[in-house]
């Protein structure tokens, strides 16, 4: 077993990492062990997929994996680097924020809150997709069937990510009829594998579709499209105006008056999200508890990301 420690540049919160990554955690794709602050899955690397174990501490991150030589953990140590958001300082933003009435104190409470993004465009896509208008329990349980039905085997019992390809090679009805999705959310995740194989995605982290091209897809609306900016393209400066949790935590003013008050925020509004999302009292405290929901441009609740 190759294994390394990668040093944060700053500290980090593991609690709140192991959070995060455990809400959108998947069945057969990760092993999440909250009490060992452990978590494990299959990384794509040149070379082929290797089953990477996490261990989180707040100077850093264990690494390690079976199949990997001191060449290969040089590569994984890059992407997960990405994934986690080690090398950010976040000193710029915690000085941002110190006079904030509102982000100050938060920030001050949990000062190390990383912006954590998705090893896979795809995935990010697919899996907010498959989460909007239910519960956390569900939007795993379509997570697994998606990746049963899509998927290849992995490394160590595990699975890889369903590509766009599969996804298309198949047909829409193949969505309605193993996952269990409406016939709209079936058509819209199609319409994404879609769009996401014309563009010759090849399975790494990043959206291929730009804005514009998201909000073209019927049943994709703007809290889809920003809430893919923040954490499909890991951008420090995005918002999601349209995100419930965010708004509850703002005492419930509009999507409009949630974007003007971000402006203050700018360039770290994500991380203002990280930490309106993180200080929600009704945040789930298992992978398994139903969570409060965003919206999207309908107005229709679905299931808030954290």
């Amino acid at each position: 077993m190759s294994s390394r420690l990668l040093k944060s540049n700053g500290l980090l919160d593991p609690g709140h990492m192991m959070r995060t990554l455990g809400i959108h955690s998947i069945p057969t794709l990760d092993i999440h062990e909250p009490d060992a602050l452990r978590h494990t899955r299959a990384v794509s690397t040149a070379s082929g997929p290797k089953s990477v174990r996490l261990e989180f501490a707040e100077d850093g991150v264990g690494l390690s994996c079976a199949e990997a030589d001191a060449r290969g953990l040089d590569e994984l140590e890059v992407v997960v680097r990405a994934w986690l958001d080690l090398d950010s300082d976040l000193a710029p933003m915690q000085g941002h924020f110190a006079r904030d009435p509102l982000l100050g104190p938060l920030v001050r409470s949990r000062p190390w809150l990383r912006l954590i993004g998705y090893l896979n465009g795809f995935e990010a896509a697919a899996t907010t997709i498959l989460g909007q208008q239910v519960s956390l329990a569900a939007g795993r349980t379509f997570g697994g069937r998606f990746v049963g039905a899509y998927g290849n085997d992995g490394p160590d019992g595990l699975c890889l990510f369903p590509t766009p390809a599969a996804v298309v090679e198949h047909g829409v009805d193949m969505l309605r009829e193993t996952i269990g999705l409406t016939k709209s959310r079936a058509a819209t995740l199609f319409a994404m594998a879609e769009s996401f194989d014309a563009k010759n995605f090849s399975g790494t982290a990043g959206i291929p579709l730009e804005r514009a091209e998201l909000l073209a897809l019927r049943g994709v609306g703007p809290w889809t499209a920003d809430y893919l900016q923040m954490r499909g393209r890991s951008d420090p400066d995005a918002f999601v105006p349209g995100d419930l949790v965010a708004r509850r935590a703002l005492n419930r003013i509009t999507e409009r008056e949630a974007s003007r008050l971000a402006e203050s925020w700018a360039p770290y509004r994500s991380y203002a999200m990280v930490h309106l999302w993180a200080s929600d009292p009704l945040a789930p405290v298992s992978t398994d508890s139903p969570k409060p929901g965003a919206s999207d441009n309908r107005g229709r609740p679905g299931l808030q990301p954290g």
